[in-house]
């Protein structure tokens, strides 16, 4: 299946390719003095949820934009498209961080990787013919690389980056079909120079270089795509999690699982310190955090972004963390071990002079997703100043949706079902969520061999 997929945030450009020639990263940029209204909300938020759920910004990032947790459940061996799209994503190197279907997927970043470790030997025959497969393996990955880029680009148009539906999902449509079959020629090549490389290690010292590259290429630790329009499609390296979820909503429902929880912040506090995160920084964020759906468009709301005398409380009827892991294709102990090396020329394990990083911010491997944080029938409490209240009521009356972040609220202020209200005694705007599926609002990350 795919091996390369790259971040289109223009804030954060991920790994381009499975060969480590190919490679190219940027650290994301880190928070500027002078944030901006719509970036103080999403980092007030992020502290909020810090301090409200007694979570830890040692491994929690803040993603967006919302993201439905409604994975169906399916036979033993299959994934679905959307599942295996948001487990098999790296997350940015960021405090907050924008989740993309079309982004790095970690069994890349891992082959990637491997690739880079170096194979020792004494033969210098042997030698010679390892670089020559590399050397190989390089335009393989190349030519995949550019047509991936391509199609990622007709994605993003086709679907204005809205994630809808998942990259993986959209290869089976009209749009994606083309994209996938130059894909899957692409890729058989990248597979067929793989697999020279790979046969060349069988002769080469490397401690547990063989075996690691052996599992990620075990298909017995793969999983096929479940969605009817993916059935051609070739198994790709599998991801568990701890709990589906229909079985959560089911806890939940029965009062046997999550656990009730209530954040909130308001635009008179000062930022949160991003350095106390795991990644030290944010990256500017383009995501609207304030927006109301009006006749079937989201529009932002300025009102609330600018308003000083704004507080906002948010509580969860239950949210809880959802463990994210690897299939047994993934070799962690070997990654552990081979931390200091050694790597081929061009590389090292930090980066340094015109070298490339294996690990860190901008390395080939830098974080795992390994959780998540979800969440249900979030409702929500606004109080605004006399003149936002005024200004906005107009559109409250009319919307049919909210959205605070990454949190999405159905419902509307116009719909006497919804039992949301706005209180002009206490300009305050109030509601629930009408929807019945999960949210997730989070992950948890680990750092890959940090520094």
């Amino acid at each position: 299946m795919r091996k390369v997929l790259t971040q289109t945030d223009d804030k954060f450009k991920g790994f381009e390719a499975q060969n480590p020639l190919a490679l190219s990263s940027e650290h994301p940029l880190v928070l500027p003095e002078g944030i901006n209204a719509n970036d103080k909300a999403w980092n007030l938020l992020y502290g909020a949820m810090v301090n409200g759920l007694n979570i830890s910004p040692n491994n929690f990032q803040l993603i967006y934009p919302f993201t439905t947790w409604d994975w169906p459940i399916v036979p033993t061996g299959y994934t679905s498209a959307a599942q295996w799209d948001f487990c098999s994503s790296v997350p940015q190197y960021s405090a907050t961080g924008e989740y993309t279907s079309a982004g790095t997927a970690f069994s890349d970043s891992y082959g990637t990787m491997l690739n880079v470790v170096s194979a020792a030997t004494s033969d210098p025959k042997l030698k010679a013919d390892i670089e020559q497969a590399r050397n190989m393996l390089q335009l393989a990955a190349n030519n995949y690389d550019t047509i991936y880029k391509q199609s990622v680009d007709a994605y993003q148009t086709e679907t204005g980056g809205t994630n809808t539906p998942p990259y993986t999902e959209w290869l089976g449509t009209m749009g994606g079909r083309t994209w996938q079959v130059q894909l899957d020629s692409a890729f058989k090549n990248v597979q067929a120079q793989q697999d020279v490389y790979n046969q060349l290690l069988s002769e080469t010292t490397t401690p547990g270089l063989k075996d690691a590259q052996d599992r990620l290429k075990n298909e017995d630790y793969y999983t096929k795509l479940q969605d009817p329009s993916l059935a051609a499609f070739p198994a790709v390296p599998g991801y568990s999690i701890s709990m589906d979820s229909t079985t959560w909503l089911n806890k939940v429902q029965a009062g046997t699982g999550g656990s009730s929880g209530r954040i909130g912040f308001d635009n008179s506090q000062s930022e949160y310190d991003y350095k106390k995160t795991w990644a030290g920084g944010s990256a500017s964020i383009r995501k609207v955090f304030w927006s109301v759906n009006v006749g079937g468009s989201w529009e932002r709301i300025d009102e609330f972004a600018s308003d000083d005398s704004l507080k906002v409380d948010i509580t969860f009827k239950a949210w809880d963390q959802i463990s994210i892991q690897a299939g047994r294709w993934y070799n962690g102990a070997f990654v552990t071990a081979i931390q200091d090396g050694p790597f081929i020329r061009g590389y090292q394990p930090y980066g340094g002079g015109s070298d490339k990083a294996v690990w860190g911010p901008d390395g080939i491997m830098s974080v795992q997703k390994v959780g998540m944080l979800v969440c249900y029938k979030p409702s929500f409490t606004i109080t605004v100043s006399n003149s936002t209240f005024k200004s906005f009521s107009e559109k409250w009356d009319v919307s049919a949706g909210l959205r605070i972040g990454p949190f999405n609220f159905s419902g509307g202020g116009g719909s006497s079902s919804s039992g949301w209200k706005a209180d002009s005694a206490t300009n305050t705007f109030t509601g629930e969520s009408t929807a019945e599926t999960a949210l997730i609002m989070g992950v948890n990350v680990n750092l890959i061999n940090p520094q």
